[in-house]
């Protein structure tokens, strides 16, 4: 947890759930790959010892992705907050377990307004804290002036290793880990004004 008690320098966001509605459905992925539904999928295809299976689960994985971009869709309330931050000249970039060319297909779709990107062929995926260093380091900001925000355990995980403010989107499924986060936040609005507020962390 952040208890820095200094103000937000910075803002990152995880892209799928966050910014983003692919409507990836993971229950099926982990279907379709006979492993348990709540399987972390990097993990479990990173473990595989038969390459051909692996071959066959990261190509799986991959084309979801890519389908799930195709059709993205804002999450509510995110266009608007992104528009007010970057207005406001505050620094913003994302942090994700996709695939680059899934990511910036989304971010091109949407026209999301961050150009500062870690994708998992870039760092150790979340929950390890090494994306959101790489940005913290990249902009010459210190980590605890930092909110990195989510809407699953492994984000909440990566941003209280990096020592950032811990932000979870509810989304009425994910309050069991509400306990990880320094902020559950139900309204983007609300959070944008937080932020620009400058109020201490």
């Amino acid at each position: 947890m952040n208890e820095s008690g200094n103000s937000i320098e910075g803002v990152i966001f995880d892209l799928d759930g966050t910014l983003a509605d692919t409507k990836l459905d993971f229950a099926a992925m982990c279907e379709q790959l006979q492993v348990p539904a709540s399987t972390p999928l990097l993990e479990h295809i990173e473990g595989l010892t038969d390459r051909r299976q692996s071959e066959i689960a990261r190509d799986l994985l991959e084309q979801h992705e890519m389908s799930g971009a195709a059709c993205a869709e804002w999450m509510p309330g995110a266009q608007q907050m992104l528009e007010r931050l970057h207005a406001a000249n505050m620094p913003m970039g994302i942090v994700t377990r996709n695939m680059r060319a899934a990511a910036m297909l989304t971010i091109e779709r949407l026209g999301i307004p961050i150009d500062v990107v870690i994708t998992r062929e870039d760092c150790q995926p979340k929950p390890h804290p090494e994306g959101l260093l790489k940005i913290s380091s990249h902009w010459s900001i210190a980590a605890e002036n930092i909110a990195y925000v989510g809407d699953y355990k492994f984000d909440l995980l990566a941003a209280n290793s990096a020592n950032m403010l811990a932000c979870l989107i509810a989304n009425g499924r994910n309050a069991k880990f509400a306990a990880l986060a320094d902020w559950v936040i139900t309204d983007f609005c609300e959070f944008t004004e937080r932020v620009l507020a400058r109020e201490s962390i």
